[in-house]
């Protein structure tokens, strides 16, 4: 039964006090509920899930994923609202993949690429290119074709496994233009180590000069499995590359963070501790499975548990919320902008979300009162946030569950516990951290603001192809500088309190200025753009561009917008267009755009100093 006169509420380590007298809703029975006992119920499901792994054993995504087939095998792993999946059913599938890419002469170590949408097919090729020792190379599906051919030339694509279209963006179209002679059964010169398309078409349509995603997966039913586990025993290695993550940079081109098989498991396993994650939760993920978050926390953390996954292949609330009603989901993954969208939905009162409690939303700052507004429009009992960055393979820093809004909504956790997975160096934790001073690079004294290093088995050794951008980050001792502005409280949690970096959050996503000037600055009628990062309400944060045009040129902010649309991934599309006169640009000494003072300028305009 769902409670229907929630007042005032607050969150203490679990305990839930909703002003309300029904005496029968989970609300009422929560706010009963003695604080230790809370404790004590978040301890016990943490020694459930640290007796699973008494001792760190490395093995490879395929590997382990086997292992815990053979636990849950008859356990729903993937529920969508056209298809579910057991274990045993997701590794037929997987395991037909990687015969498929073993037929095709794909090799350990190479590099297969793949623009998929949430559909199961996304996990098959996640485990299928681990199995024969490739590694996977997910791109942000809502790519644009200038993008797609940097990342697909930078990241030595041999085998792109894509959608033929997804909403307007039709990739077939794209790849026709960027490497036609492959469709022509000839060698691009643009990707001249790229070898295969298969094409995943959810309409059955198929294109020649492809190979049919169908085709693909029936063509490893005449491999054995004998034939494919030998392959996978001789060429799979836990601390080699598995995954190469495209992340956006201050130069504003996209860099390719390597993560191993060892590095995605440690993390995958410190979350189920440190989200105390009981045995069977099913997680609903709208996130892209392509992103680390929605990866690491969501396809990797599940199987410690025989969890499972609920993904949905494109956002809407509604739909949304039916899947969360249909798969009983207990538990969400998002980011603020999502869990707006769900509290916003005017008939959600017409759908049964009483599996529901937890939520853990990250990525980006919420109010409190939007926190308190998933508690009482969701049914919540739970809430946690955290944070990370791709390069250190999701969020080695989390709440715990249940602290009260106020300080989830001005602190992002402090560094979890990792079992087994983690170094007794570093107290049994993922990573170790400091924080120094961004000029000197001194460390800092506890409760002073500087930027947080890190270093760890989760921390990836670099960007691929990238040396002096990687050298430029990590140093000869592993620590990694993340670029954001830090305070640790004497509780040890963490209070981010700005980035030394230019980046800019839209979703979860980064975005780099650069990226986006250097787009704008092609139109003919600019002469000058620089972009700044806004706060804005849903999506955390939003471009703001200030345009200086050649002298004589007249444009409208219209313009600006379609042009950048259309080079663009949408996400990176400025919110705002200022035009302003050279002049007008605030600058330094030597001539450089202090854009500190832009932002200030974007703000004040905005009223939201």
């Amino acid at each position: 039964m769902r409670c229907k006169q929630l007042k005032s509420m607050r969150i203490a380590k679990g305990a839930i006090e909703m002003g309300c007298s029904c005496g029968v809703c989970y609300k009422c029975r929560i706010e009963k509920l003695e604080l230790s006992k809370v404790d004590s119920i978040y301890q016990d499901r943490m020694e459930v899930n640290l007796k699973k792994v008494p001792k760190w054993e490395k093995k490879t995504l395929g590997d382990r994923f086997d292992d815990f087939v053979n636990m849950y095998s008859d356990r729903e792993y993937i529920f969508t609202s056209g298809k579910q999946y057991t274990y045993s059913e997701t590794k037929q599938q997987v395991d037909l993949l990687a015969k498929g890419l073993i037929r095709i002469g794909i090799k350990n170590r190479e590099h297969v690429a793949m623009v998929m949408a949430n559909y199961p097919e996304a996990v098959f090729i996640k485990f299928g290119v681990a199995k024969v020792g490739a590694v996977n190379v997910p791109f942000n599906y809502r790519t644009q074709k200038d993008e797609l051919k940097y990342v697909m030339w930078q990241s030595d694509t041999v085998c792109l496994i894509t959608m033929d279209q997804w909403g307007s963006l039709n990739y077939i179209d794209m790849l026709k233009n960027l490497c036609s002679e492959v469709f022509a059964g000839g060698k691009s010169s643009e990707f001249p180590l790229l070898r295969h398309i298969v094409v995943f078409s959810p309409s059955g349509k198929k294109y020649p000069g492809t190979i049919d995603y169908y085709d693909f997966i029936k063509s490893g039913e005449t491999l054995s499995d004998q034939e494919m586990q030998s392959t996978q025993n001789r060429v799979c290695y836990p601390d080699e590359v598995v995954d190469i993550l495209y992340t956006s940079g201050t130069t504003g081109k996209p860099k390719g963070v390597m993560l191993t098989h060892d590095m995605l498991w440690r993390k995958s396993y410190a979350s189920t501790l440190g989200r105390a994650i009981e045995d069977g939760r099913r997680m609903f993920v709208p996130l892209p499975l392509y992103h680390v978050f929605g990866y690491v926390e969501g396809i990797l953390a599940m199987p410690w548990v025989g969890g499972a996954i609920l993904p949905q292949v494109t956002f809407g609330a509604k739909e949304a919320l039916e899947l969360i009603q249909n798969g009983r989901a207990n538990d969400i993954i998002c980011v603020p902008t999502i869990a707006i969208n769900l509290v916003d939905c005017p008939d959600i009162k017409n759908y049964d979300l009483s599996s529901l409690h937890y939520m853990y939303c990250a990525g980006a700052p919420a109010p409190v009162r939007l926190w308190e507004r998933m508690i009482r429009e969701l049914g919540l009992d739970y809430l946690n946030t955290g944070y990370g960055m791709t390069e250190t393979s999701s969020a080695p820093i989390q709440s715990e569950v249940g602290i009260n809004v106020e300080k989830i909504a001005t602190r992002c956790g402090r560094n979890i516990p990792a079992g087994a997975a983690g170094l007794p160096e570093f107290g049994y934790k993922c990573i170790e951290y400091k924080v120094v001073d961004t000029v000197t690079g001194k460390e800092l004294l506890p409760g002073e603001e500087g930027e947080l290093v890190c270093r760890g088995p989760v921390v990836t050794n670099g960007y691929y192809n990238k040396p002096q951008e990687t050298s430029e980050v990590i140093d000869k001792d592993g620590w990694l500088r993340t670029g954001d502005l830090i305070r640790i409280h004497e509780d040890g949690y963490f209070e981010i309190t700005g980035r030394s970096k230019e980046l800019y959050r839209i979703v979860g996503e980064n975005v780099a200025p650069k990226d986006i000037e250097e787009v704008i600055s092609t139109y003919p009628k600019v002469s000058q753009v620089y972009i700044v990062g806004v706060p804005d309400i849903k999506l955390g944060e939003v471009g703001y561009a200030f345009i200086d045009l050649n002298s004589g040129e007249t444009c409208s902010e219209q313009e600006i917008l379609d042009y950048a649309r259309a080079k663009l991934a949408g996400y990176k599309v400025p919110k705002f267009i200022k035009f302003i006169n050279t002049e007008e640009l605030p600058l330094t000494s030597t001539g450089k755009v202090q854009k500190f003072l832009l932002k200030e300028r974007a703000i004040k305009e905005l009223c939201l100093d």
